[in-house]
């Protein structure tokens, strides 16, 4: 929701247009609501001034509209229709839908101290953090809290979701996400972030960062952002435990965490979760739902967070951590056919994939299984550049390490795979691998482990969709 008065300080706006009242922005015509904004973005083979009548026909006030000679020309054709729709042409349209809700959310952290911003970048667990901290903090307090839906966490996703904050939202819960140098910058700048945490650098996009070290520049850029916004005081989680992110300097506001003992909040794992004992704060985050060291990190760590920020509801908090449940194909267990599956098939990079597995192991041991009865199937590692065969060979032989008898790799680099894991099996797709897996590895094995890049759906092996 956003006050239109604020539209006179966007520089892409070509037309004026205020109007009192406040209305919901969204740039995708099929999830309009009225009333709302529509602002409409150029694809590269869709215009999608040519897919609006639906929305025009519900009576939507406001459509911004990139300006050129064809859209104007589609406008007016429009506008004879629909008269009761505002066309208003902008410059660029990405621009005025950045920078609206950029003066969007000053306005809104001005009008309230407490206000606040809290942006989450990193290579892993960037959505389960999001996931993890704005459930634990809607349990208590639901009506202040929104967060990026799914992982819209780019230059379109942001903006609107920052444009979805209203006068009795306390606090944001932002995702930002990057596969390129420079776009961690784009998303501070729009959001101004007062508050943070860059969960781990890993091997991720490396087809555009090239070295770790570029990702660790990419990703840490939140903490410069939320130091310069705040002039130091900004509450900042550093985790001790990464080897790059250990080396950013302490300030005022931040909070270094880890199982380190020089950590200022220390974390021990706990078999149903873990604890974390800080200066004036003891906590413990326990859930029977999730899966290995990492994910009972990633609960206690967000339990840390609410827990400063809203010290007031710390026993609710602890209480909603016990009720979480990991979103559909990331990191879930489900239950199929009398089967226990651990299924993770929205992304994997090589970090990911290998505590994901660390996780799995853990759990077949603890469920008192054998390692002969669990069955692997891993997929592509998307945008590994030039370093793909190593990375794929080096998380076949983790996997050998670990003891896995029954393990299949699926996609294109499943060669790769092989070459650190010989008695594995490959396989071209999951087109092609599922009516196997259906018909012989369902019934033989009854632990499973499914993981690999979005690209790969591995989840067809189910059916679900």
């Amino acid at each position: 929701m956003i006050n239109l008065s604020l539209l006179k300080n966007c520089h892409a706006l070509k037309k004026s247009f205020l109007k009192s009242g406040k209305l919901h922005f969204c740039t995708d015509s099929r999830r309009y609501q009225h009333p709302g904004a529509f602002v409409a973005i150029p694809g590269a083979k869709v215009n999608p001034l040519d897919l609006i009548d639906g929305l025009l026909q519900k009576k939507c006030p406001l459509v911004f509209f990139q300006e050129d000679a064809i859209n104007n020309e589609k406008v007016r054709s429009l506008s004879s229709h629909y008269p009761e729709t505002e066309f208003v042409p902008v410059s660029d349209s990405v621009t005025f839908l950045q920078e609206v809700s950029h003066e969007h959310i000053k306005e809104w952290k001005k009008n309230n101290p407490r206000n606040t911003v809290f942006a989450i970048s990193g290579s892993n667990g960037k959505t389960t953090h999001k996931e993890m901290l704005s459930f634990i903090l809607k349990e208590v307090m639901p009506e202040k809290v929104i967060s990026t839906e799914k992982n819209n966490n780019n230059h379109l996703g942001v903006p609107l979701t920052l444009l979805g904050v209203s006068e009795e939202t306390e606090i944001v819960v932002l995702e930002l996400g990057s596969n390129h140098p420079g776009e961690i910058k784009v998303l501070c700048d729009i959001a101004q972030p007062n508050a943070g945490i860059t969960t781990n650098i890993g091997a991720t996009h490396m087809e555009f960062f090239g070295t770790e070290e570029k990702v660790f520049e990419e990703e840490a850029y939140l903490y410069q952002a939320v130091k310069e916004v705040t002039g130091g005081k900004g509450f900042y989680l550093i985790n001790l435990d990464d080897p790059y992110l250990k080396s950013l300097g302490p300030t005022v506001g931040s909070l270094t965490y880890g199982t380190s003992s020089s950590a200022m909040a220390k974390v021990s794992f706990l078999d149903d979760g873990a604890e974390i004992h800080s200066s004036g704060i003891d906590l413990i985050a326990r859930n029977s739902h999730i899966t290995g060291q990492h994910n009972k990190l990633n609960l206690i760590t967000c339990l840390l967070i609410a827990s400063r920020m809203y010290p007031e509801y710390k026993s609710q908090f602890v209480e909603a951590c016990k009720n979480f449940r990991p979103t559909k194909n990331r990191s879930e267990w489900i239950h199929f056919e009398n089967r226990s599956v651990y299924l993770d098939a929205y992304n994997a990079n090589p970090s990911s994939m290998k505590a994901a597995l660390e996780g799995f192991k853990e759990s077949v041991l603890s469920q008192g299984f054998k390692m002969s009865e669990a069955c692997i199937v891993l997929g592509d590692m998307n945008e590994l550049g030039e370093t793909t065969p190593q990375y794929h060979e080096d998380v076949g032989s983790f996997v050998q390490k670990l003891g896995f008898d029954n393990v299949y790799f699926v996609g294109r680099f499943a060669e790769y795979y092989m070459k650190g894991c010989r008695h594995g099996q490959k396989k071209s797709s999951s087109a092609e691998f599922k009516s196997e897996y259906r018909n012989e590895c369902l019934k033989q094995f009854p632990i499973h482990f499914i993981k690999g890049s979005r690209s790969l759906q591995l989840e067809s092996l189910f059916d679900i969709t």
